[in-house]
């Protein structure tokens, strides 16, 4: 009989290991090359899930993976046709696939026996059990600081005792339960629903688990309910910088983060499930994710970083022009051409790129839309003011800009630093429509804050 609970532990442990009675590896290509024949799915060090087929059948050509190797161009990506995929039938009958692997196959020349291994990034096991409900439950194998409001009862050298180890709330029409017990290594985000879930559910709550925590997340385990079927699917570890410096939008030392923590955490769900399509990151999920794993690294690529996540996040808001600037500037763009139409003893490339600039005035810089924001309240100016200062020096230093820093400019550093991540949470705010304490860590002593701010 599988078991769920347990196969996940092993996992999380680095201890799987399924024998397996089939498996059939097969090419992404019209008469592909095909392996089958008994092996075994494991995981190598580091929790990486690896396969190895002990082939019985085949129709591969002897040592034509050499060929497909060399033959390939230095620096190209592997088309589709060099992706295998992978069917496999445990002893206890439970049947595996994974897809997208670039399997090795090791020839014995003395008897042309062959051996097939290689990585998997995942794979899934197609389980027999229906649901009553849609279902799905995301195993992180970290502990993330998140609000527990729920408690449990626990037993310690026959001691009992309760601990805050759960929060249970409704969003985006869903049951959600999250378990996190302090020690045990892992998070997880449980929930059902009465309606199908959107597409890519368990990748847009990563993503708002993200944005609560500030932390780079990825599930390691999904459970998910699929027609009469139960899926669990297992990943390999993904990469991501450890020791982010990335400040969470509620700090969890504020009585604001267990009072808030998960309303902000639904509107930023709502929010990414409604504003992407199909599989992909969120546009707003993606540059926050790009800005916190900077911040592991020196001080100056986190300034980079925050600076250009700001640019990107504003490219993203929409603000009507004002329509009396609008047309003055539409008579000039009109005039400004005509002119330069009648300038022919110019170049005509310089005639285009004079076009372009003129053209280009009518495309709205960040600094405006921010500058806009600040004047309605969104945003906080001086933090506009630190988001300029901090994007020119870094992202375009002068000579005089790279000279060893004294402490004075260190704390001046990391004060625009810290803005500018408020800044970045402030325009996320906007767009996802959240209003509600936040932190202000451009402020020491880092106070809490009500946003939309007081103008």
């Amino acid at each position: 009989m599988f078991d769920i609970d347990e196969t996940i532990d092993a996992f999380r442990r680095g201890a799987l290991d399924i024998d397996c009675k089939r498996m059939v590896l097969a090419q992404h290509k019209e008469g592909g090359e095909c392996y089958e024949g008994p092996g075994y799915i494991r995981q190598a060090d580091g929790g990486a899930l690896i396969f190895k087929i002990y082939v019985a059948t085949h129709n591969a050509k002897p040592f034509g993976h050499l060929e497909a190797m060399f033959g390939g161009g230095a620096g190209k990506l592997y088309g589709d046709e060099a992706f295998y995929d992978l069917e496999a039938t445990g002893h206890d009958g439970t049947r595996w696939t994974a897809t997208r692997m670039l399997p090795v196959p090791h020839w014995d020349a003395t008897d042309m026996t062959v051996l097939a291994h290689g990585n998997m990034q995942s794979m899934t096991a197609h389980l027999d059990m229906p649901q009553r409900h849609h279902y799905l439950r995301l195993h992180f194998f970290e502990e993330y600081q998140v609000p527990l409001l729920q408690m449990s009862e626990t037993e310690e050298h026959g001691n009992h005792y309760r601990v805050r180890d759960r929060a249970e709330f409704e969003t985006c029409g869903a049951k959600f339960e999250v378990q996190q017990r302090e020690g045990s290594g892992y998070t997880v985000v449980e929930l059902t629903s009465e309606t199908p879930l959107p597409v890519a559910f368990d990748l847009r709550i990563q993503e708002a688990l993200q944005y609560l925590t500030a932390k780079s997340a990825f599930w390691r385990a999904r459970l998910q309910s699929h027609d009469e079927e139960l899926h669990l699917e297992l990943s390999s570890p993904w990469r991501k910088t450890a020791h982010t410096q990335f400040s969470p939008p509620i700090s969890p030392g504020s009585s604001h983060f267990h009072e808030h923590g998960w309303h902000l955490f639904g509107v930023y769900l709502a929010y990414v499930t409604q504003k992407t399509q199909g599989t992909h990151w969120n546009p707003v999920a993606y540059h926050l994710y790009n800005a916190c794993e900077t911040t592991a690294n020196s001080v100056d690529a986190w300034a980079v970083g925050i600076s250009v996540a700001v640019e990107a996040v504003t490219g993203l808001i929409a603000i009507a022009s004002d329509g009396n600037k609008a047309n003055e500037l539409a008579l000039y763009q009109k005039r400004a051409l005509a002119w330069l139409d009648e300038q022919k003893d110019l170049s005509a490339k310089i005639v285009r790129r004079v076009q372009g600039q003129i053209n280009a005035m009518s495309n709205k810089r960040p600094k405006d839309t921010l500058h806009e924001l600040a004047a309605a309240g969104r945003v906080e100016k001086n933090y506009v003011d630190a988001w300029d200062y901090l994007r020119n020096r870094h992202v375009h230093p002068k000579l005089q800009d790279l000279e060893k820093p004294t402490l004075v400019d260190m704390q001046n550093l990391l004060d625009h630093i810290h803005k500018v991540e408020v800044l970045l949470r402030q325009l996320t705010f906007h767009l996802i429509g959240y209003e509600g304490p936040f932190t202000d860590y451009g402020a020491h002593d880092f106070p809490s804050k009500k946003y939309p701010l007081v103008v």
